[in-house]
């Protein structure tokens, strides 16, 4: 997988739970592989989470999409350009 999660904490994000998305990730992927980060500015659509550096950012808008996140076989997942 990838060697860090990023995970907005801006107060768009917040309101699509994205702390206790970056929580659940943590137990999935472990300890300082998944960290929040301030307002990336794609606000709207759901809690933004980028997976690489300068990678796509994409939306998640219910924390049971973090579990489709780890899943390779699921790809039905929303990306900003």
């Amino acid at each position: 997988m990838t060697e860090k999660i990023k995970i907005c904490a801006g107060p768009g994000c917040k309101a699509w739970n994205s702390e206790t998305m970056a929580h659940r990730l943590q137990k999935m992927q472990g300890n300082g592989k998944v960290c929040l980060v301030p307002c990336m500015n794609k606000c709207g659509g759901g809690a933004s989470i980028r997976l690489r550096d300068r990678g796509k950012i994409i939306k998640l808008r219910e924390t049971k999409e973090v579990a489709q996140l780890m899943d390779p076989n699921k790809v039905a997942l929303a990306a900003v350009c």
